[in-house]
């Protein structure tokens, strides 16, 4: 894939998602269909039935607008086939990228660190995708986001998330499960600063914590409350 630039579009920005499918499988454009996701998650669909009957309405001029020269859009089947073997991650790298360069990477502020379960994702086969993603609050989008397989791989997720990322003037949050010694030398050195919640979870630095923040000791107070 290649580096993301200034001044790049949504749609170029999935343009460079890369193609898994051969050439003979190409009828529609991967870029068009993404977009058209997009487009069809943003008006209420959340199934590829809905986003593949909200496609078939548009017109041949909507259809240009998208990309593609035919005259309908993709049925259920050809989503289905493209996105099975959709390169997740770069498709993630593409949309956090763009939403990085459309505001300036030095405009990230405060960033929250926090995990979610994807709706509609649990099956009979196994529990609901767990994501651990950064949002932004200044650029008001995810930059970064991991899948976290479970609760307790959410520390090794957000190392994962972390790792290399420039975070200079960023303050990472996030609730007590991250107030993790690896995690915060990790922004440390991306140039970043943290401020997380502690709890019982850790004692010793929620003591060490209420003590430097206490009232200070003063032998001479203490003689003129007797």
């Amino acid at each position: 894939m290649e580096q993301i630039g200034a001044g790049m579009t949504l749609w170029d920005a999935l343009g460079e998602v890369e193609d898994h499918r051969g050439y003979q499988g190409r009828r529609y454009p991967l870029q068009s269909m993404l977009a058209i996701t997009l487009a069809a998650m943003l008006a209420g669909r959340i199934s590829l039935a809905g986003v593949a009957r909200w496609g078939r309405q548009l017109t041949r001029k909507g259809l240009e607008a998208f990309g593609i020269d035919r005259k309908k859009a993709p049925c259920h089947a050809t989503y289905h086939n493209a996105f099975k073997g959709l390169d997740i991650v770069g498709l993630e790298e593409s949309l956090s990228g763009w939403v990085r360069v459309s505001c300036g990477e030095e405009a990230l502020g405060h960033v929250a660190l926090d995990g979610k379960s994807l709706r509609g994702s649990a099956s009979l086969d196994g529990p609901a995708v767990h994501l651990l993603a950064a949002y932004s609050e200044t650029l008001k989008g995810v930059v970064k986001e991991r899948t976290a397989p479970a609760e307790t791989n959410a520390i090794s997720a957000a190392l994962k998330l972390l790792r290399g990322k420039v975070l200079k003037g960023a303050v990472m949050t996030g609730d007590a499960m991250f107030a993790q010694k690896e995690i915060c030398e990790e922004i440390l050195e991306g140039e970043g600063n943290y401020f997380f919640v502690v709890k019982e979870n850790q004692p010793r630095l929620q003591e060490d914590i209420q003590s430097l923040f206490s009232e200070p000791f003063s032998p001479l107070s203490a003689r003129l409350q007797r």
